[in-house]
């Protein structure tokens, strides 16, 4: 049997103890140790200091002023634009944007059957967020650019040029449930190919996530034109010819591809599936298999997505042409060069 006691309570006690009780007696009683801090510190009881912002001042106020300003947050924004303080107002009624008061009317062609606007700048800020912050960076590029060419120590790189003249486009598909082994397959299988003809090859493939790799190649595709204006070619050609003007015939470019077939090139703006590839993603669902012998296993559902990355036919001509240089600057090749005869003996070696 054991007894437990405050530490304050057994020390006032320890007196009449020590007194009466032997030593034995006293080593029954376990000393156990509470915690005596007071409950509150001197730092809680501390009174902390309120603080008020002007906007709860002011609603803290009359009723009219506080009806006022929630009347004023609840409404829209009076500007049309977040940059309306810092763009200069137009006095003249021509110079107003569209659609603003006492601003002339805009014709139809500048606006679709739903209503859309089909003025550059407002297709750019739909298509571009940041505008502004693109014009900055052009304008820091072409000063860099200037710069490079009046500097005759500094020459621009392979890798800046090739950035600057060629466009291309990554495309990358959400987790499809399938594995990583089954959708290799079709990547294989558009590599190399136009985007058309990779679209009517998964068209009329017999493999279940065909259908998914055939939508991912037509959002690459209509994402490439919209966001970086790849494959305008043949669209700008035919507008052309339907305004009457007079176009010549497309030059034909016969190329080898690096798996050494030959292609013809009538239009360099075509997209081609330059590169497909697959990565192995998280498990999407364990599912117990029940076994003999009451044993279990567990089968794991793999996922996997393809990423799709699109250039335009200039980018093959160009490594088609550079393959040609290198051959050319490497000369003939030779079997058996003319070297000194070295190690000889007066007898055969064998």
């Amino acid at each position: 049997m054991s007894l437990t006691l405050p530490s304050r309570v057994l020390l006032q006690g320890a007196k009449p103890f020590t007194s009466t009780a032997t030593p034995t007696t006293t080593l029954l009683l376990p000393i156990r140790t509470l915690h005596a801090t007071p409950a509150n510190h001197w730092f809680w009881r501390k009174k902390k200091t309120e603080s008020t912002t002007p906007l709860e001042e002011k609603l803290a106020g009359p009723s009219d002023l506080r009806k006022k300003i929630i009347s004023k947050l609840t409404q829209r924004v009076e500007g049309p634009a977040i940059f309306e303080d810092e763009v200069p107002k137009p006095t003249s009624p021509a110079a107003l944007p569209p659609g603003a008061p006492g601003a002339p009317e805009a014709p139809s062609t500048s606006r679709t059957k739903a209503g859309a606007s089909l003025v550059r700048e407002h297709l750019a800020r739909a298509v571009d967020p940041n505008p502004r912050a693109r014009a900055r960076w052009e304008r820091k590029m072409l000063i860099r650019a200037v710069h490079r060419g009046l500097n005759p120590y500094s020459a621009e790189s392979r890798e800046a040029r090739i950035m600057r003249t060629e466009r291309q486009h990554t495309s990358r598909s959400p987790w499809l449930p399938t594995s990583v082994k089954k959708l290799v397959k079709l990547a294989h299988q558009i590599t190399g190919k136009t985007v058309q003809e990779a679209i009517v090859q998964m068209r009329f493939s017999p493999k279940r996530m065909a259908q998914e790799v055939k939508i991912q190649l037509e959002q690459a595709r209509n994402e490439a034109i919209a966001q970086h204006g790849m494959g305008l070619g043949e669209a700008r050609r035919a507008a052309a010819i339907a305004r009457g003007e007079q176009i010549p015939e497309p030059k034909v470019i016969e190329i080898q591809t690096k798996d050494g077939k030959w292609i013809k090139v009538d239009d360099p703006t075509r997209l081609y599936v330059a590169e497909a590839f697959v990565n192995r993603g998280p498990w999407r669902a364990l599912e117990p298999e029940y076994r003999a012998r009451g044993r279990m296993n567990i089968l794991r559902r793999p996922q996997a997505r393809i990423t799709i990355v699109l250039k335009e036919e200039k980018t093959r001509i160009r490594e088609y042409q550079e393959r040609l240089a290198k051959e050319r600057r490497q000369g003939p090749w030779i079997p058996l060069p003319d070297r000194p005869i070295s190690a000889q003996h007066q007898h055969y070696c064998w």
